[in-house]
This record gives C-alpha cells, sequence and structure tokens, in this order.
C-alpha cells in the first residue's frame, strides 16, 4: 500500500480551540475525518462537498470531555463508518480500533497508535509523514493529566516511546491549541516542548503537570455522557441509530416495533390509506404528504426525532430527505413501510 502523503485540511471551532482535520486522496477523493464537533458539522459536510471528497471513516482521538463529537451526526449524514479506540467501550462506534490497526481510503493508510494518558482511550494517528496527536502532545505543551483516567507515567510512556521515536521530520498536528500554533514537527517539540523534550526525565515532567492549576472544562457534564453515545446524546437520548440508505436514515419496522412509544410516528399518506387493509400503526399521527405535512413541519422542533410511515417506504424516505434538507437532524424513514409491517404480522388499527 502506498503511503505517501494525503491532502490534510486543518479546520478550527473557535470555543473549545479544537482542531478537526479532513485527510483526503487526491485521485479517488476518498476522504477520513478527525475529531469532529458537533456544532460545526454542517461547515464540515460543506467543506467535503467542495471538495468533491466521499467521507469513508470519522475517527475520534478519544472521548472528548470539552466538546460534543459529530462523528454520529456525519455518519447519520453520509454513511462513513465512525471509529474509536477499542478502549473507550462505546459501544455505537462502527470500529473499535486497536493499536497498530490501519485503515485505507484511496492509495493512502492511516495507522492507530495508542497513546493513553490524557485518557485511557487516547489515540494518535500516522498517515503518510503526518502524527495527528489529539490531547497527548500538543504544539509546546501536552493534554492534562488530573481527570478522566489521566496518567503522568502513561502520556510519558506514549510521548516518548511512540510519538518522539517517529522521524523529526514528520509533522505534528495536534487537537487543540490556546495560542495561535497550527503545526508543528517531532524534532521541534523534541528540542522545544517546555513540559517534555526529548531529554525530560520521568521526574521532572511529573513535577511539571502536578503544579497546573487547570480548571474543569466548560462542557463536560454534557460532553462526556454524550460522547459515550457517539454524540447522539445531546438534550435526550436518541432512540434510533439508523443506517443510512442512498442517503437517507432508515431503520426497520422490526426496530419500531420494539421502540414503540419512545418516538414520534408520522404517516404521510393519505386518509383513505389509512383506513385501508394494511391499518396503521397505532399511535401514529396523520399528516399527509404536502400541504398539510409542511405545515406541520414549520411547527416541529428541527431535534425531535420522527420517523416517517407510508405504504411502501417511498414516499416516507422522499420526506425524510426533504426534512433533513430543511435542516431536520433526526428525521428517519421506516423501510418497507405498512407492507413490511403486515408481512411482519404486527398489530395494527383501522
Amino acid at each position: 500500500m502506498n503511503n505517501s502523503n494525503p491532502e490534510i485540511f486543518q479546520l478550527f471551532e473557535a470555543e473549545t480551540s479544537t482542531y478537526t482535520y479532513i485527510l483526503m486522496d487526491k485521485d479517488s477523493k476518498d476522504a477520513i475525518l478527525i475529531d469532529p464537533v458537533i456544532e460545526t458539522v454542517d461547515r464540515d459536510i460543506k467543506y467535503l462537498n467542495e471538495l468533491g471528497a466521499k467521507l469513508k471513516y470519522v475517527l475520534d482521538t478519544h472521548v472528548h470531555a470539552d466538546h460534543v463529537t459529530g462523528a454520529g451526526l456525519l455518519r447519520q449524514r453520509t454513511n462513513a463508518k465512525t471509529g474509536v479506540s477499542v478502549h473507550a467501550k462505546v459501544n455505537c462506534i462502527d470500529i473499535p480500533l486497536n493499536d497498530g490497526e490501519e485503515l485505507s481510503f484511496g492509495k493512502h493508510t492511516i495507522k492507530a497508535l495508542t497513546t493513553p494518558g490524557h485518557t485511557d482511550s487516547c489515540m494518535s494517528f500516522v498517515s503518510g509523514e503526518n502524527i495527528f496527536t489529539g490531547d497527548v502532545l500538543l504544539i509546546r505543551g501536552t493534554g492534562r493529566t488530573d481527570f478522566q483516567q489521566g496518567s503522568n507515567e502513561k502520556m510519558f510512556e506514549s510521548i516518548t516511546k511512540k510519538i518522539y521515536t517517529l522521524p523529526d521530520h514528520y509533522k505534528i498536528y495536534p487537537g487543540h491549541d490556546y495560542r495561535g500554533f497550527t503545526v508543528s514537527t517531532v524534532g521541534l517539540e523534541k528540542k522545544y516542548n517546555p513540559r517534555i523534550s526529548g531529554h525530560t526525565t520521568f521526574g521532572d515532567f511529573q513535577k511539571t503537570m502536578s503544579e497546573l492549576k487547570l480548571a474543569h472544562p466548560k462542557k463536560i457534564h454534557e460532553a462526556l455522557p454524550a460522547n459515550l453515545a457517539c454524540g447522539m446524546l445531546k438534550n435526550e437520548k436518541q432512540v434510533f441509530h439508523p443506517q443510512i440508505v442512498n442517503g437517507i436514515p432508515e431503520v426497520t419496522p422490526e426496530d419500531v416495533y420494539l421502540n414503540l412509544g419512545k418516538v414520534k410516528l408520522v404517516d404521510v399518506r393519505r386518509p383513505e390509506e389509512w383506513h385501508s387493509e394494511l391499518g396503521y400503526i397505532e399511535g401514529s399521527e396523520l399528516v399527509t404528504m404536502g400541504p398539510d405535512l409542511e405545515k406541520y413541519l414549520s411547527k416541529l422542533d428541527k431535534n425531535e426525532e420522527v420517523v416517517f410511515v407510508c405504504r411502501s417506504g417511498n414516499r416516507s424516505g422522499t420526506v425524510t430527505f426533504q426534512a433533513q434538507q430543511q435542516g431536520f437532524k433526526k428525521t428517519i424513514n421506516m423501510s418497507g413501510g405498512m407492507i413490511r409491517w403486515n408481512e411482519l404480522s404486527y398489530r395494527i388499527k383501522k
């Protein structure tokens, strides 16, 4: 596998000083996105579209405490697969990453390195001659070790035994920066990093870290539970984590049946179909596709989770897509519609 340097695009979220990275193979346009922030998902998708990129993977360097990840929302809207360290114990991801595991995008690969210390789930990602260090090694600094499984010993080992063993010319792209730095190199950090240079002893590092007096991140109580659910917990728990089929989030009638009463069901058929032999799902609401539905959507909270239903799944799929275009975040199509619901012999009302 040719692992020359991919194209790299560095994006910034100002409130939490978080860097998000897009890595792209210029020929195939296959792309990977690292450390998305939920508030900037629309920006990231727009940028990907402008690049003509095909997003394959969304990776988090760890379970963040300072911001909510956009990974789950990006998966919902692009069909990309999500990945984070196996040590994060996040059940909703697609790929639990192990040390040394590689993913390909076009002619490039990205390699996951376990680099704990800031948290047990911290990973750095190497692609070409570049390393994305998350919150473990920053430019002229390091991540903190005073909460969330932080460990001075683990961080020291991660930096000195893994990151600093890479060639000096390898570029370092951190997860955050608070002083205006954007990129460094392994050689520069080994020479100038005041917390951990290439000559720092563990005793010196431990003393430096013990003297830091840092306030906890402002969003910690929101971010940690949300990130254990791939960022899909914001104000309340989302019932479904739909599959993306031709760009449309979908769940099966089996999924809906097992979660009746937990989410709003909107049937978009005509009134005569509502009372046909296929019947309707108890608890669902009839809002016929067209002007009635447009009026209904104009009054609906765009963060509310809604499953659309029709006869076969075609009209409800169209409605789901149209609602997404209008800015709805959690609209979902029930695949197979009432035809499939009846085939499964689930209870109906007429």
